[in-house]
């Protein structure tokens, strides 16, 4: 009896690596909103940064190499409209924070 043992191939690996990557920057824009102290928000924002750049490269070469399947294009109008929509919303807050406290 031949058993083959599966073998991971460069694929999976990158793949699981951009996989670390989104968890990272998930779990260091936590850090980021939830830290009282400057220096320490600064070194989990420049952090931040990095992974970002990192993960923005893993993909970049595994788009390249077709191993990447991105979702359908949405329409820039959409797009557009999604961020007019968020840019409301933030300049509503920032009255807000301004009328109430002063920032």
């Amino acid at each position: 009896m031949n058993m083959q043992i599966p073998t991971i191939g460069e694929q999976d690996i990158v793949y699981s690596f951009l996989a670390d990557l989104k968890r990272s920057a998930r779990e260091y824009t936590t850090a980021v909103t939830e830290s009282n102290c400057p220096e320490v928000r600064r070194v989990f924002e420049q952090l931040l940064q990095s992974t970002l750049k990192m993960q923005d490269q893993t993909y970049q070469l595994m788009s390249q190499q077709g191993w990447y399947n991105t979702s359908s294009p949405v329409l820039s109008a959409e797009i557009n409209k999604q961020i007019n929509a968020y840019t409301q919303t933030q300049t509503q807050t920032n009255q807000m924070l301004q009328q109430n406290i002063g920032i």
